[in-house]
């Protein structure tokens, strides 16, 4: 339930952020990140990584992308590629650091 309760709130702080003048990227021009941190939690295909010196992150791992999901355990710090697509991050490489 907590869960499902912040991730409402989050989605809500971004569809605030979305229509904010000037805050939205334009298209394909999106820049791409690099998110290190440890990983939370992984269900279905969001994986929640929680950087050293900020709040969790969600990423959405495509279905296409070949990832290692068994090493994707809570505690595993990784290292994730991902862009910006208008309500989440995608990921684009997914690398667990050994």
């Amino acid at each position: 339930m907590r869960r499902t309760v912040r991730l409402l709130i989050f989605l809500m702080a971004l569809a605030g952020l979305s229509t904010t003048p000037g805050l939205a990227q334009s298209g394909s021009a999106a820049a791409s990140v690099q998110i290190s941190g440890v990983v939370q939690s992984l269900s279905g295909n969001t994986l929640d990584v929680k950087p050293a010196a900020s709040p969790a992150v969600w990423v959405m791992i495509p279905a296409d992308l070949h990832v290692d999901r068994s090493a994707l355990k809570p505690g595993a710090e990784v290292t994730v590629e991902a862009h910006w697509d208008g309500l989440v991050y995608i990921a684009s490489q997914v690398t667990v650091k050994k």
